[in-house]
């Protein structure tokens, strides 16, 4: 008598392994979003609420709700269009003076020569050094009476008399630019060189070969094989320009009569010396929304130009 074994049926999982594989992928993800949920979402949320507030701390029977008010009252506040047209020439001004700059020392510095790593270390000097000590560095360096400066170009015979750099509205905006333009040129120079040294060198060879000028395999060859890091560190370099306040504050503190003042310092001077809370978070949010449009814009221009043909 022959006996029928039966397999027993295997019993199907709940949850597919696709699923699993999904969910463990998006778990990696939670520490990351609570982190960014704590960080910028939250404090994105409290600014807004902030802004629609009357909430000046040295008035705090007058903390009430008004809406927009904030708004309406920024739209007809002149000062703020001004600090709009400072922050276009102090962004612009110095993300297009270093990259120029920042692209001439990354194509110095991938040449051979003597002593090119302790060149490559102090490079980065500029970068490493934090904003505030920048700031005041250079703020005794355009002293009008006893700063390197003024001597310097008197001795040259650029100028005949003293030039207060910082305390003249025509003079202002420029030395601040000279200076975020000396203190970023490390950041294009350093990342632009990453990207040079990736290029193959085969590429040269042959074009060189095939009879290619300096300029043609400069133009062919390296500028299309830099375009990712191109678009990438340059829009990178433009946000936080944009939010940058901590030379200006430390140089000029947005003066005189405002010549220096940009959006990002206009809003620290609302926050910390009016104490006017309400608006100062008006004035971020506008910040947040002006910046988001502006990401938004240069990454829909340069969309397929990011990648090397």
């Amino acid at each position: 008598m022959t006996s029928l074994s039966l397999s027993t049926p295997r019993s199907r999982p709940l949850i597919s392994w696709r699923v699993r594989k999904l969910l463990i992928g998006y778990s990696y993800l939670v520490p990351a979003a609570l982190c960014l949920l704590a960080t910028v979402v939250v404090p994105i949320f409290f600014a807004v609420k902030m802004s629609l507030y009357a909430d000046v701390l040295y008035k705090p029977q007058d903390y009430r709700f008004i809406g927009l008010g904030n708004y309406i009252r920024l739209l007809y506040d002149p000062v703020f269009w001004l600090t709009l047209q400072n922050s276009v020439v102090w962004v612009f001004g110095s993300v297009f003076l270093q990259f120029i700059f920042g692209f001439a020392a990354a194509l110095l510095l991938q040449q051979a020569f003597t002593g090119r790593a302790l060149v490559r270390t102090l490079t980065l000097l500029p970068w490493i050094i934090p904003g505030v000590v920048v700031g005041l560095i250079w703020q005794w360096l355009y002293q009008p009476n006893y700063g390197v400066i003024n001597d310097l170009l008197i001795r040259a015979g650029a100028m005949s008399e003293r030039i207060a750099w910082l305390s003249s509205p025509d003079y202002a905006m420029a030395a601040v630019v000279f200076t975020n333009v000396w203190r970023g040129i490390p950041f294009f120079a350093i990342m632009l060189l990453a990207g040079l040294q990736a290029v193959p060198d085969e590429l040269y060879e042959a074009a060189h070969v095939d009879g290619a000028g300096v300029l043609s395999r400069f133009w062919h060859i390296t500028l299309p094989l830099l375009r990712p890091i191109i678009v990438v560190s340059t829009a990178t370099r433009i946000i936080w320009t944009f939010n940058y306040a901590d030379l200006i504050f430390v140089m000029t503190g947005g003066g005189p009569a405002n010549a220096t003042q940009i959006t990002s310092t206009y809003t620290l001077t609302q926050a910390y010396a009016t104490l006017d809370f309400g608006y100062a978070g008006a004035l971020s949010v506008v910040l947040l929304i002006v910046m988001l449009a502006f990401t938004w814009a240069y990454l829909r221009v340069t969309k397929g130009i990011e990648e090397p043909e």
